[in-house]
């Protein structure tokens, strides 16, 4: 997903920045590619929730008898993975409880037990993952406050403030960067929804490796990272669907990092007709997690909640990845940024160098 307008003030220092030179298209060696799985807490639990609705076979296969279909929000227990033919480019099954769900529409989610509420410890805050299946961005610390968005399992927070209702329950005020439609840039969320996320999830990844570079080939849909010759991750793509929403091919580098974002091309009041989205194109994305941009359209590397469709071109241009590949190339890439950053800029002469092509 990327927005088409200049929503990234703080890449205007990297505009003259000159683009490094044309590096070696594939490596000749490969090792064993790092898995981007952070540790995974064991009162964590695998669910799956329904982007769309999600029919549930009985065996890893379309032509199975249908056992039953939940609806959008709706969530079940992932047990394990299975491969088996569905389509061209993606193969991943889930098997439940109750039988087998294609990946596409499911969205896998660690749950947690309700969190406790911590208040600040500093002036910055802290980040915060929603560790629930869904719950609500609400104007106010209140549960009879008005709900603005629907926040997702994955989604990422810069949690700014902390306080306790009239009940004494815990409320965390958390950033929302993006301000048409709205008169503050503020959301509550209830704390016990929301993980802490300890600094080590988000140190830097072979802060010291020479020679890192990433190759996104559009063909294979397929993102690569390097460290010289040698391969430290790889992983499947969803690319821009082509046209004006086509990724850009090309040299680029990384020149800022987000750890989260609220992507949007929600039409401003006094936008020019021309310019404005068809009603089926506009998208508002709240909590967009481990956004690392890599020019000044605003094309991102992130991770993807309304999709688990990887291999095949279906983004806005922007190139979509899992919630655990977008933490990866987040924390592996240059510029280094630390945990108490809302954005880490950088340009192409520092940034790690992105080959599309």
């Amino acid at each position: 997903m990327v927005t088409r307008r200049a929503v990234l003030k703080g890449l205007a220092a990297a505009a003259a920045a000159v683009l490094t030179p044309r590096l070696a298209a594939l490596a000749e060696s490969a090792a064993i590619p790092i898995s981007p799985e952070p540790e995974v807490p064991s009162d964590s639990v695998l669910t799956g929730r329904a982007i769309h609705t999600v029919t549930i076979y009985r065996e890893p296969s379309a032509s199975s008898e249908r056992v039953t279909a939940y609806t959008r929000d709706q969530s079940f227990a992932i047990l394990g993975e299975v491969r088996a033919p569905f389509s061209a480019h993606n193969d991943l099954w889930y098997e439940t409880d109750e039988g087998y769900a294609h990946s596409a529409w499911v969205l896998p989610v660690r749950v947690y037990p309700a969190q406790p509420f911590l208040p600040l410890e500093n002036d910055f805050g802290f980040w915060g993952e929603i560790s629930v299946v869904h719950t609500e961005g609400r104007t106010a610390p209140s549960a009879n406050a008005g709900s603005k968005y629907r926040f997702y399992g994955g989604l990422v927070f810069h949690v700014i403030d902390a306080v306790t209702d009239e009940s004494g329950v815990g409320w965390y005020k958390v950033v929302d960067d993006y301000p048409p439609r709205q008169s503050t840039n503020h959301q509550w969320v209830l704390a016990q929804d929301v993980r802490r996320i300890p600094r080590a999830e988000m140190a830097p990844i072979h802060p010291f490796a020479g020679g890192k570079r990433i190759e996104v080939d559009l063909t294979a849909q397929k993102l690569v990272c390097y460290e010289g010759s040698e391969i430290v991750f790889e992983t499947l793509v969803a690319s821009g669907m082509g046209g004006i929403l086509a990724t850009p091919t090309g040299q680029h580098s990384v020149i800022l990092k987000q750890a989260s974002r609220h992507m949007s091309n929600v039409p401003y009041a006094d936008m020019k007709p021309e310019d404005r989205p068809a009603p089926g194109d506009i998208f508002d994305l709240p909590g967009v997690p481990w956004n690392t941009f890599i020019d000044l359209a605003g094309t991102a590397i992130h991770g993807a909640y309304w999709h688990n469709d990887f291999g095949v071109r279906r983004s806005h241009g922007c190139v979509n990845v899992s919630h655990d590949a977008a933490r990866f190339v987040y924390r592996w890439t240059y510029p280094i940024g630390g945990y108490d950053d809302d954005f880490v800029q950088g340009d192409a002469r520092v940034g790690t160098p992105v080959i599309v092509f």
